[in-house]
């Protein structure tokens, strides 16, 4: 079964009777509450752990010039320079090997022998270069046809080197 109560007003309760500032008559109702719900029990359970371990936990003592070392700290911090406060102390190392990585790649990519860069020899046509001219002119004469432009009566024009 379900808890009865609502989840923020049990959460409320559960917190404040783990720390025992419930009115007697509040902390009587929700012990009989308690006996028949076995969440807000469990939880109720998990509280009092917190407590009692907050309870044995000591913070370490604060030193009698803590005050005084975070006002030079602080005073330090806004005389440096701005890299220096957006990178901290360790500046531009990081980005030394990601500029080596960068330029090894660059070089390899300037000297990469690149076959299809290579002009073809004197007297010599490359075949799919042509190929390509003759089907990109053909898809420009069906575009003007579709425009209205009679493409049958016109000229051509002089032959141009490939």
């Amino acid at each position: 079964m379900g808890c009865s109560l609502k989840k923020s007003v049990a959460e409320e309760l559960i917190v404040a009777y783990a720390a025992r500032t419930l009115s007697a008559d509040l902390e009587a109702d929700f012990e009989r509450h308690l006996e028949t719900c076995a969440g807000c029990r469990e939880l109720v359970a998990q509280q009092r752990a917190v407590w009692s371990l907050l309870d044995e936990w000591h913070p370490l003592p604060v030193s009698p010039d803590f005050d005084h070392q975070l006002a030079r700290r602080v005073a330090r911090a806004g005389q440096s320079p701005w890299w220096h406060r957006r990178f901290g102390r360790w500046g531009w190392r990081p980005l030394i090997p990601v500029a080596a990585a960068c330029t090894v790649l660059l070089f390899a990519f300037l000297l990469k022998e690149d076959d299809h860069a290579v002009a073809p020899g004197p007297g010599s046509q490359p075949q799919v270069r042509i190929e390509q001219q003759v089907e990109h002119a053909l898809d420009d004469m069906d575009m003007l046809k579709q425009i209205g432009v009679d493409v049958s009566s016109a000229k051509p024009g002089p032959a141009r080197k490939i």
